[in-house]
């Protein structure tokens, strides 16, 4: 079988893209692209959740980032919240019957800021007015009239007292405790003495009178204290009747304003009614300022007094025209669910109802909440509280130190407001099968997922997207508009990024750079469009200011201190491929590998997976090569061989099984004796049966190995081997493409091993005959004579008493005479 069949031509290298059938000569004459491209399916998605007010119908966005997760969110969400009304305000109020529980209420979109400014209006209007009635001589003068009446008749009583006294032989004596009677003498007052030395009938007599004078006296007193309370209640009369003045217009004319509220109607009758039973507050005002402690400042006069009055508008939606979209970027408890904020008055924390603060949750109210999920379950308690507040239907504000504290403190507990809106996630896939797996709750409460793709067909309808992609985002950017070539070339390095001819990659964010880079390119050469040419040199400059590691690799390849051959035989030696991730830069690099073997039990080492340098899919691809040896070869007894395989001069962990093919070739080219062509790299993976399987990072690895060739110089007989299932991933640089076109450098594409080893070694793998047996002087022939020999060695040897011996047949398969294991 001739190879040179399985040589792919330069055509199929890479899939190129004519510009003249984009249909343009610049973005300049493209109407910019609207919307989202290549994701239809998480668009319908978006669609049904967005649309459906059904509790538990949230939504995760799933898909890596750059792939247009928030823009085309945001745009969804600007097109159906705008079709929706806008939601209505909510506040906060003082709860007079629980002060330590400010009362939510709801009022129509923008009127909550009015309702708080009248309140405001209100506490002013009071806070000027009724201090300065207070001060006025007409409040003076009936306060005086009130006192004056109330004075004559206590003097009266007195005067009545002091006659009823006189007549007793007392005279009263007025002190703060109350009124004592002392008896007389000569018209002055005893002493203890005198009363002493009276005579036993007149100490009696004198008692007697103390006695019914003190009965008048309880009396009197009874009397004075109904005057003043008497006073006290026609003080209060009149400066109620006076504080109404300036207060019953203001509250009246707020009642019929918000007479279709009656939260709030109720509430300013419990204003008027507090203000009223707490004058004195007002009085307070007017009086001068006590003088500061020595060394302490001027203290604040009741500055919080009048707090109860005002209003908190917690949420104002007054200048939103639709439904309100939120984007948090820092999911905090506090940001999320709102918080109490303090103050410090003279060592100590104080709060009050205005200095309640909302959370995104509360500013979402009504229309919808965008979180990062990452952000959101990394940030203490977050995501706990937004289950608890989806399960209850309510979002209560409390601080994280009072859910914290082990005692109860006393601070404000707002009532909680109901929450009616739509909380959308925003993920990767990884994260997604994650909160899946790990909380049950999670399905309960977003019963939708939208998934974004990383890649979309290449097809003429999706090309001239992407032309409109690119016109939107010079448009946005500012940027020189592209020619078609220019286009084109995004086009076809959008397909490298996803390694497949037919497909382009949806991570908009990454051609995106591509595009601004590329116009730094055209401002750098003075052109007024972008070209091809800038595209190009933008992509080579990325990759050059990534490709650190893998300059120095390759020095050290060029060097002769990692051996690689590029050219020359060698049995049981083949170059295999590995692609190197930094990150944001893939490359390929070749390695060798070696195997040997010998005669023993059948057993075929991995000498990575000895050292423990091995992940476990590389083990896998390991395992099925020995399968493959045991089905091709070990039909009529076991294998008599010991195989040792091995990466040399690598010093990290081998993962993956892309190299399974290349081990068993070198493993064949050892047994059968055949040398292998050093020119010739090889990926891929094989299964049981022998066929060669697609591998990862194609591109990388072929442009790998052609730098190291190139390096080493081009001989025309060098070239990489890959599997044909891999050629629609080919979109090689233009100078691979050209090496191969020239004929410098070959690409290779198998599907069975047989193809593989033919390539590599020039031999035919020869194909079995009736007779159970190979060609002569094929690869599987010379296999079948190795092995043969080595059972027979291994006979002789058990024989001789050298080995341990089963007694196995002397077959011509190549039996051998121990049991595996």
């Amino acid at each position: 079988m001739s190879v040179n069949r399985l040589e792919v031509p330069a055509e199929k290298l890479k899939r190129r893209c004519d510009p003249d059938e984009l249909g343009f000569k610049t973005t300049d004459g493209l109407e910019p692209l609207e919307g989202t491209i290549g994701q239809d399916r998480a668009v319908s998605a978006l669609d049904l959740s967005l649309d459906i007010d059904a509790p538990g119908f949230n939504l995760f966005i799933s898909g890596p980032p750059g792939t247009g997760r928030n823009t085309a969110l945001r745009s969804h969400l600007e097109r159906i919240a705008g079709g929706r009304s806008t939601p209505p305000d909510w506040g906060y109020v003082h709860n007079f019957q629980e002060p330590s529980q400010p009362v939510a209420i709801s009022l129509p979109c923008g009127m909550m800021r009015e309702f708080a400014t009248d309140m405001s209006d209100l506490v002013d209007s009071c806070q000027r007015e009724i201090p300065s009635i207070f001060d006025s001589d007409d409040y003076t003068h009936r306060i005086e009239e009130v006192m004056r009446e109330v004075q004559d008749k206590r003097q009266q009583m007195t005067n009545e007292l002091e006659q009823e006294a006189q007549k007793e032989g007392f005279t009263l004596s007025f002190t703060q405790v109350g009124i004592t009677p002392v008896p007389m003498e000569q018209g002055r007052q005893m002493t203890q003495e005198e009363f002493a030395s009276l005579p036993e009938d007149r100490r009696s007599e004198l008692n007697q009178g103390a006695e019914r004078l003190q009965h008048s006296i309880t009396h009197a007193m009874r009397e004075f204290r109904r005057l003043n309370k008497e006073a006290g209640e026609k003080t209060a009369e009149v400066d109620i009747e006076l504080a109404r003045f300036t207060l019953t217009p203001i509250i009246d004319d707020l009642r019929e304003k918000y007479a279709d509220h009656p939260e709030v109607v109720d509430y300013l009758g419990r204003v008027d009614t507090d203000m009223i039973d707490h004058l004195e507050m007002f009085k307070s005002r007017s009086e001068p300022d006590p003088p500061p402690s020595p060394g302490m400042p001027n203290a604040p006069r009741d500055e919080d007094v009048f707090a109860k009055y005002r209003v908190n508008d917690l949420v104002d939606n007054a200048t939103c025209e639709a439904a309100p979209v939120i984007f948090e970027y820092s999911p905090t408890y506090y940001n999320l669910f709102g918080r109490i904020d303090y103050r410090a008055r003279f060592g100590t924390l104080t709060t009050d109802l205005t200095m309640i603060k909302p959370g995104a949750l509360h500013l979402a109210n009504g229309g919808y909440l965008v979180l990062q999920a990452r952000d959101l379950i990394m940030s203490p308690l977050s995501w706990e509280t937004l289950k608890r507040t989806l399960r209850s239907g309510e979002v209560r504000i409390e601080n994280i130190g009072e859910q914290m504290s082990p005692l109860p403190s006393a601070t404000l507990r707002p009532q909680p407001i109901p929450i009616d809106a739509k909380i959308i996630l925003v993920g990767t896939p990884e994260l997604l099968r994650l909160m899946r797996s790990g909380d049950e709750d999670f399905g309960r409460y977003f019963k939708v997922t939208a998934d974004f793709d990383t890649l979309m067909d290449r097809t003429p309808e999706n090309m001239s997207k992407y032309a409109a992609f690119v016109a939107a985002r010079c448009r946005d950017g500012d940027l020189r508009p592209f020619d078609k070539t220019g286009v084109a070339s995004v086009i076809e390095y959008s397909s490298r990024l996803v390694e497949d001819q037919d497909k382009l990659t949806t991570r908009f964010m990454d051609i995106s750079d591509i595009i601004t880079e590329a116009d730094y390119w055209a401002r750098k050469a003075d052109s007024d469009v972008v070209a091809a040419e800038h595209v190009n040199e933008a992509v080579k400059q990325r990759n050059y200011r990534s490709s650190l590691t893998e300059s120095r690799l390759q020095e050290l390849i060029e060097l002769g201190t990692i051996n690689i051959a590029t050219g020359g035989k060698a049995t049981g030696q083949v170059n295999g491929l590995a692609v190197y991730s930094m990150g944001d830069h893939s490359f390929g690099k070749p390695s060798r590998i070696i195997a040997r073997v010998s005669i023993g039990r059948g057993s075929v080492l991995n000498v990575e997976r000895e050292t423990q340098m091995a992940g476990k899919i590389h083990n896998k691809g390991f395992m099925i090569l020995t399968g493959y040896l045991n089905g091709k070869y070990g039909q009529d007894g076991p294998l008599s061989l010991s195989a040792s395989i091995g990466f040399e001069q690598t010093y990290s962990e081998v993962d993956g099984d892309s190299a399974s093919s290349t081990e068993l070739y070198a493993l064949l080219s050892e047994l059968a004796g055949v040398p292998i062509d050093q020119g010739i790299a090889v990926t891929g993976s094989v299964n049981q049966a022998g066929q060669v399987q697609a591998i990862g990072g194609a591109i990388y690895k072929i442009e790998g190995f052609y730098d190291v060739c190139k390096a080493a110089g081009l001989t025309g007989g060098q070239g990489v081997m890959i599997p044909v299932d891999n050629l629609r991933n080919l979109m090689l640089n233009d100078e691979v493409v050209d090496a191969v076109r020239a004929g410098k450098f070959h690409i290779y594409a198998v599907s069975t091993v047989d193809e593989g080893i033919e390539v590599l070694s020039g031999v035919a793998a020869g194909e079995l005959q009736d007779d159970g047996s190979y060609p002569e002087g094929t690869v599987h022939a010379l296999v079948v004579r190795r092995l043969a020999e080595m059972a027979k060695k291994a006979r002789h040897r058990g024989r001789d008493g050298d080995g341990p011996s089963d007694g196995a047949s002397d077959s011509e398969g190549g039996a051998a005479s121990e049991d595996e294991g």
